[in-house]
């Protein structure tokens, strides 16, 4: 995706004095004070056309003064550019909630892990911790492993005397917990009750596809407001990977999106590719290879949520078909990578290593019979009325509420909105294969049913373009990077001692859940300064409250499934 020109902004220099626009190779950013941030902003949405808000995050620097630097991301739909709006602050920017909702989402993270103060913010809440916890855990001056400050000595020792100083590390001094109170104060501070009862979804329920807490306040079965406590799975990932080297925090990215490990791995890569500059050194066989491999992790991510989507709606012979395909794409990526489901394959350059023989011809097998498959699920379920009476016309999601909430991936397809970053920034072997962007009429559940479905058809074309493109290639073609100076340079399939250069970059990829971003910002050396994370589901799931306002609870489960979230990715 092309990022905007320093004279896409130049009738903005009389308006606002002390802007400043810089382009550079990897990133396009304008300068503004944070008194004019929001103006800017406003003119930037309603006048320029950078109408989809992206990211917005901090980077902290202790040592100076202001101390926080914060960007905002945004997309222009009309001329499919991008650009980043940085400003200074010694903790307390304007909100921006009015001109899109995910920044309400990302400012609570802001102020939950920096401790930035956003004024005009509706009810700035914590985004993961709980609302009494007292630190900001992204700051530098917080530690890896946090505050031991709980004595918290461990029940054997409590009601069996037995004594365990000494053993397996054993520590009584512990990181702050939250209690009952404290949840029960941060429950109070997420909903004000309205209306006859507030009842509690999750965190541990099959149907949260996956460790989250949702209120909903009802009348009758009428649910009058909802919201989502997330941080039930909060790992701190983003604090990891300022203590790893670059290739070691490629593990990580398996265990945000476990649904998808390649399709991550394969955005981390291209994005520390960029920004040192040596995309073009990747082999062509590499590329394919690991185009390849995330389409058919693609399918197999539609599957498992096309598998429970059904079976939360009842059609329990569809969650049985669509588990048998899965297995045998966990099957080929098994034997391909040596692993199921966190599997770090892709590498800074290339691949781990050559597809063993056979290979391909086993996944020409299976994405032969693939299409058959659809086909037979789609006449069980397409036209079924019980299936149309749960998802038509049930979560209408319009063109601007995609733009409002920050919406990507089959969520934004669904509504219309042909946002596909393999489209706009094709990356890997995607600007030499053919294939189609599936896009939604009305918005509904429904229309992200079709849509995903017709996606698993379109990855199977890529697939086959990738095999085909794979057999002309000699069995010896290089399937990892060579440096072009080993001493300035330093590529290795296990990363380590490589260097990366002052800089910074955004860089993302289409993820089966939507736009999975990394905002990498490099002093030089081996590991990142900053990292920021930009999961498509969270801002994907910042629209549920919306489409749950005065709809019945069970149409709760049938518009979460159509989201599809993955919490490990949203908590990160």
């Amino acid at each position: 995706m092309p990022w905007a020109k320093e004279e896409d902004f130049i009738d903005l220099i009389p308006r606002y004095r002390d802007v400043k626009v810089q382009a550079k190779s990897t990133i396009t950013e304008i300068w503004v004070p944070s008194s004019q941030l929001l103006d800017l902003l406003k003119t930037l949405k309603e006048e320029k056309g950078y109408k989809l808000f992206i990211d917005h995050s901090v980077v902290d620097f202790p040592d100076r003064s202001p101390r926080f630097m914060a960007f905002y991301i945004l997309y222009n739909v009309h001329d499919r550019k991008r650009v980043v709006v940085k400003t200074w602050t010694d903790g307390v920017l304007p909100s921006i909630e009015k001109l899109w909702f995910a920044g309400k989402w990302a400012e609570r993270e802001c102020y939950d892990m920096f401790g930035i103060k956003y004024e005009g913010h509706e009810n700035l809440v914590r985004a993961f911790m709980w609302e009494t916890y007292p630190y900001h855990p992204l700051r530098k001056d917080f530690p890896l492993e946090g505050y031991a400050t709980e004595y918290l000595p461990s029940l054997n020792e409590v009601l069996l005397g037995e004594n365990l100083q000494g053993l397996m590390n054993y520590d009584r001094m512990h990181t702050p917990v939250p209690t009952l109170e404290d949840l029960e104060i941060t429950e109070k501070k997420r909903l004000q009750k309205k209306a006859q009862l507030v009842l509690n979804w999750g965190p541990l329920h099959p149907g949260t596809h996956g460790t989250m807490w949702f209120l909903f306040d009802l009348e009758g079965e009428r649910v009058v407001q909802c919201d989502v406590i997330l941080g039930q799975l909060h790992r701190g990932v983003e604090k990891l990977a300022e203590n790893e080297m670059y290739n070691q925090f490629l593990v990580y990215t398996d265990r945000m999106d476990y649904i998808s490990a390649l399709c991550s791995n394969q955005a981390w890569v291209v994005a520390v590719e960029r920004l040192l500059g040596i995309e073009d050194l990747v082999p062509e066989k590499a590329k394919y290879i690991r185009t390849m491999m995330s389409e058919l992790q693609r399918i197999n991510s539609h599957l498992l949520w096309l598998g429970t989507y059904a079976l939360d709606i009842g059609a329990l012979t569809i969650f049985l078909y669509a588990f048998k395909e899965r297995e045998k794409i966990m099957d080929i990526i098994e034997g391909i990578t040596g692993a199921r489901l966190t599997i770090t394959y892709p590498r800074i350059g290339g691949v781990r290593m050559d597809l063993p023989e056979g290979a391909l011809e086993v996944i020409k097998a299976f994405i032969k019979r693939l299409p058959y498959e659809l086909r037979e699920w789609e006449t069980i379920l397409s036209r079924n009325r019980i299936w149309l009476r749960r998802n038509k016309d049930i979560g209408v999601i319009t063109e601007e509420d995609v733009y409002y909430y920050g919406l990507t991936g089959p969520v934004a397809r669904g509504s219309g909105v042909p946002y596909d970053l393999r489209k706009l920034e094709p990356y890997d072997a995607y600007p030499w294969v053919e294939f189609d962007v599936p896009v939604g009429e009305v918005g509904d559940v429904y229309d992200r049913y079709l849509v995903r479905l017709e996606e698993m058809r379109q990855s199977v074309r890529i697939i086959e373009q990738c095999v085909q493109k794979l057999e002309k290639m000699p069995k010896d073609a290089p399937f990892f990077a060579e440096s072009p100076d080993p001493k300035k340079l330093k590529l290795t399939l296990d990363g380590i001692g490589l260097k990366v250069p002052e800089g910074e970059i955004y860089s993302s990829g289409e993820n089966p859940r939507g736009e999975l971003g990394f905002y990498i910002y490099s002093t030089g050396g081996v590991k990142p300064y900053r990292v920021k994370i930009r999961p498509g589901s969270m801002y994907n799931l910042c629209v549920y409250p919306k489409l749950m306002k005065d709809r019945v609870v069970a149409d709760a489960v049938a518009i979460l499934a159509s989201l599809d979230p993955v919490v490990g990715e949203i908590d990160r």
